[in-house]
């Protein structure tokens, strides 16, 4: 199903209820109220009282008392939903055509209460209630105009307008709808006498209702469509669609009704009331696919928490104790799961590696992929010595798995039982030895990133005078590209200036104020990309 769109069974439904008053028309079947007969084989003749008689006489009055109410009603809770959807969504268009109809019922209102002789007196019903008519489907598809064609005429400035502005277009926009009706009402609480506007005799009987006609259909073929192209919602579709039974009425009354509660005048009041149930409609299945999407929403935000979990529950504690060494470091993703992760390794022969991988992407698939490859790399460091070996079966491993749509770049360092050597595999990744003389040495890479080819042997390179104080830096590209407000990158030397004015303190708190400092750095701004250090220093 289309989310901008009336669901088809809808739309057949509107087509077939603004056909169905003409096809019972043609079948015999009226709704006929002008003369309502008594049956008197309920009521004996001469038991009929004046004030049953009188109820009989008035059927067709109470008949479009009620028709013209639901049709307020209607109209009335239509515009009042379409402020809470605006709420929801922001989205302008969807209020402004609300308003159009809360005034337009706010007239119907109006002249029913007229017709029942409820707010002044109407001389005339057979001139009042024809001509009322006609003004107020005038006043209805000219405001709804009046409230669509701006976003088209206009389109670029009023997407731009922000939201202060659109409140305050809103504002007028309704403001200028009310005064609008007040004048209409107020003319005719002035002016009791009404022109003629129903000519029973004429090929059109009710020329006054060419006009709402012409405009309805303008607006039904071209305003509307457009509307809905260049705005498509739910509620901009379910505007275009109540212009069928729109457009219905108006061939009802135009050129069928003769006569005040006659077949045509009932199915004209028939059809209003479903022109103004279509855009409800749209907004409640607007709500109910906002309710579906926030349910998903939150689905999928439950699912990614639980996959956060597990990624962080994989990674290793902050800090780690080896002898003759100090190791900590920190991973978090910029959004709900990511793609990095890093580990520390205790292997045979006293040695201890340190890895750092970042898969390419940092979402769901990817915080697969780092668990994938966390898992693997630990399986073989255990059955294997070399590292090389390790890293080519790891690469050879995800190549099959990811059929090289994804790549991991990793840098896994082995320190030597002695402490004093360390063997390295950079697939795509850097490293940085800062020397105990605050000097830095870049560990280039030496190998693609892993996955992407299955081809060769994963290089090693050897490190063998490594002394104490000397510190093994291991970075993503998430903290060196990390943002400040004004768009200044955190950088690499920040961070390794940072590490050599703070190296006298214990790599776990200088790890800590390290990310300190990034966050004060970043202002509690989220990173655009998954952020992970890895530090290890020399001790002995």
């Amino acid at each position: 199903m289309n989310a901008n769109k009336l669901p088809a069974s809808a739309v057949a439904a509107v087509c077939l209820l603004t056909a169905l008053p003409s096809a019972l028309g043609l079948l015999g079947w009226k709704l006929d109220f002008q003369h309502v007969d008594i049956p008197f084989d309920v009521f004996p003749e001469q038991s009929i009282k004046p004030q049953i008689q009188a109820y009989y006489d008035l059927a067709g009055a109470f008949l479009h008392t009620i028709l013209e109410w639901t049709a307020f009603c209607t109209a009335i809770v239509t515009g009042l939903f379409s402020f809470v959807h605006y709420r929801l969504k922001r989205d302008v268009t969807t209020p402004i055509i609300g308003t159009a109809l809360f005034f337009s019922g706010l007239l119907d209102a109006f002249n029913v209460l007229a017709a029942d002789r409820l707010t002044f007196p109407v001389l005339d019903l057979n001139r009042f209630l024809p001509f009322t008519w006609a003004v107020s489907r005038t006043f209805n598809v000219a405001i709804l105009l009046a409230g669509t064609l701006p976003f088209l005429i206009r389109r670029k400035a009023m997407e731009r307008r922000t939201q202060p502005q659109e409140l305050r277009y809103l504002l007028l926009v309704g403001f200028l709808f009310g005064l609008m009706a007040y004048a209409i009402i107020q003319i005719f609480a002035v002016v009791i006498e009404v022109p003629e506007s129903l000519f029973p005799e004429s090929p059109v009987p009710r020329p006054w209702d060419l006009l709402p006609l012409i405009l309805w259909l303008f607006a039904g073929v071209v305003v509307f469509p457009m509307f809905w192209k260049l705005h498509p919602s739910l509620f901009a579709h379910a505007l275009l669609i109540s212009a069928f039974p729109a457009i219905g009425a108006q061939l009802h009354m135009a050129f069928g009704s003769t006569a005040l509660f006659d077949h045509h005048f009932v199915c004209a009041h028939i059809l209003k009331i479903l022109a103004y149930c279509v855009p409800f409609l749209g907004l409640i299945l607007d709500y109910g696919n906002a309710h579906r999407a926030d349910l998903a929403l939150r689905e999928t935000e439950t699912k990614l928490g639980a996959a956060r979990q597990i990624a962080l529950s994989l990674l290793p504690p902050d800090q780690q104790e080896a002898k003759g060494l100090e190791a900590a470091g920190f991973s978090y993703a910029s959004e709900a799961v990511g793609g990095d992760y890093y580990d520390f390794l205790h292997l045979s022969e006293n040695r201890f590696a340190a890895v750092v991988g970042d898969v390419s992407g940092h979402d769901l698939a990817a915080s697969i992929l780092a668990s994938q490859s966390r898992a693997y790399l630990r399986a073989y460091a255990d059955s294997l010595t070399d590292l090389s070996d390790v890293m080519t079966r790891l690469n050879n491993a995800l190549v099959i798995d990811t059929q090289q749509r994804r790549f991991v770049t990793m840098f896994c360092a082995v320190v030597g039982g002695d402490r004093h050597s360390l063997v390295y595999a950079a697939a795509g990744h850097q490293g940085y030895l800062i020397r105990k003389d605050q000097t830095v040495e870049t560990l280039d890479s030496n190998f693609l990133p892993l996955g992407m080819t299955d081809q060769g042997q994963v290089e090693i390179s050897k490190l063998d005078d490594l002394q104490k104080g000397d510190q093994l830096l291991i970075v993503t590209d998430g903290i060196t590209e990390a943002l400040s407000p004004q768009g200044e990158q955190y950088g690499l030397n920040r961070v390794l200036d940072f590490l050599k004015r703070n190296s006298d303190r214990p790599v776990p708190d200088l790890i800590a104020a390290l990310r300190a400092d990034v966050d004060t750095f970043c202002h509690g701004q989220p990173p655009a990309d998954d952020v992970t250090v890895v530090l290890l220093r020399w001790n002995a």
